[in-house]
């Protein structure tokens, strides 16, 4: 992983919020497994396939190489765009400036 990435995970917290809401949405790591060939190791359909998958450290690995993958396609999927809208917001706020109503 770029190690970019990696103090970004270190220093704000958002980065790691967007990875763990990515991986609830289902369709989204369905379409990161089609289009990079690395998916999220598979559930042990018996216990002797656990502690083999576990033994071998194939389970692991695979979370591994995942993560590898996919944290860095949501930091520049999700997390770089999102932070320049509310970069791009936050400048277009000052000067007194206000989106909507509300009067406050």
């Amino acid at each position: 992983m770029p190690r970019t990435i990696m103090v970004t995970l270190a220093t704000d917290p958002a980065l790691m919020h967007l990875v763990e809401r990515c991986l609830e949405e289902k369709e989204l790591v369905e379409q990161f497994t089609r289009l990079f060939g690395i998916g999220l190791p598979r559930m042990s359909k018996t216990p002797i396939e656990y502690m083999v998958d576990e033994a071998t450290g194939w389970r692991s690995d695979q979370y591994r190489q995942f993560f590898n993958a996919f944290i860095p396609f949501v930091h520049r999927s999700v997390y770089l765009p999102m932070k320049a809208q509310f970069e791009r917001d936050s400048r277009s706020d000052k000067g007194g400036k206000r989106k909507g109503g509300g009067g406050f």
